[in-house]
């Protein structure tokens, strides 16, 4: 019996250009799947001629010389895991790169972007979860000479309500949704578990990916994460632990977490080194890594142009059983 539900949930995670077709599963969790995520979701090439004298000035701004489809565009070709940096701005939070050198979005707002989110979710409610994970940027860009606020408490409240404004509790995995009856939400994801997959398809989680004062202020926020809109990254065993990124690939870490019940991001490529070269031994450890989320600049539909270099889980699949914790 236990294998003809495996066979099942292969062929029914598959499908990238519709939406994942609904597969029964009274015991495969939303954890226990791989996705491809895609690095710097929003980004659009730079513009002409400043690109070129930043280039000449910071050589190592050559590597932001890449162009991302639309998120819609993106969800269709399969990926399920997206990127968004943020500046914060009272009127608006700001989806960009760099300021001023790299700032060029295919969605320049957080609401935006949530927006299309939103849309091509209710358009495919059988998709498996889509987990976004939102980095929030406060380093001063040298030379640029605008200024970074910081994502203080009026901050992250803000970024809540932009998140809130656009979608509905029920669109959402929360913190809430997991932790249950469990004391901490650490406690959940190591006991109970993630919810199972076909009770969250359709759904978005975001989770902040940060550290440092802008991750306390949150935890101090919601205490346990209760009541938050978003999950943080986590970094040791904090009681909030639910997603970890771990970026180098050969990490053991990974696969220890994953076992553990966490869900983990890592990366297949970065810096545009590994496609340019089509050397494949990163992307290989990725995928085999058990990490729930393999995020790439190449992902189907998008190889790199000179040496054919992508990232994807077989063909027209938008998601596959975890190689590790899956059976």
């Amino acid at each position: 019996m236990r294998t003809s539900i495996v066979l099942i949930m292969v062929v029914g995670l598959s499908s990238a250009a519709i939406a994942d077709p609904v597969a029964q599963s009274s015991t495969l969790r939303m954890n226990q799947i791989q996705v491809i995520g895609s690095h710097n979701s929003y980004h659009a090439h730079p513009s002409e001629p400043l690109f070129s004298l930043v280039k000449e000035a910071y050589p190592a701004a050559a590597t932001w010389a890449y162009d991302h489809p639309p998120l819609d565009v993106q969800l269709d070709r399969g990926v399920r895991s997206f990127e968004l940096d943020l500046y914060f701005d009272t009127k608006a939070i700001k989806v960009l790169h760099v300021p001023r050198f790299d700032q060029n979005s295919t969605c320049e707002t957080l609401v935006d972007c949530a927006t299309v989110l939103r849309d091509w979710s209710k358009a495919h409610p059988d998709h498996v979860p889509v987990i976004v994970l939102l980095e929030l940027k406060e380093d001063d860009v040298p030379q640029a000479n605008i200024p970074v606020l910081s994502f203080d408490q009026a901050a992250l409240v803000q970024l809540e309500r932009e998140l809130t404004d656009v979608f509905s509790p029920e669109q959402l995995i929360r913190p809430d949704d997991v932790r249950g009856d469990a004391a901490t939400l650490r406690e959940a994801i190591t006991t109970t578990g993630w919810p199972n997959l076909d009770a969250v398809r359709g759904r978005i989680l975001f989770a902040l990916h940060t550290g440092g004062k802008a991750a306390e202020t949150y935890a101090s926020m919601h205490p346990g994460l209760k009541g938050a809109t978003a999950f943080l990254q986590a970094y040791g065993d904090e009681d909030y632990a639910a997603i970890y990124v771990l970026n180098n690939p050969t990490n053991p870490e990974i696969t220890t977490r994953v076992k553990e019940g966490f869900i983990v991001r890592t990366r297949a490529d970065a810096d545009l080194e590994e496609a340019a070269k089509n050397d494949t031994a990163r992307r290989d450890a990725a995928l085999a890594s058990g990490a729930q989320i393999i995020t790439t600049d190449f992902f189907a539909g998008s190889p790199h142009e000179e040496t054919g270099y992508v990232v994807t889980l077989g063909e027209d699949k938008a998601a596959r059983l975890n190689v590790v914790n899956g059976e």
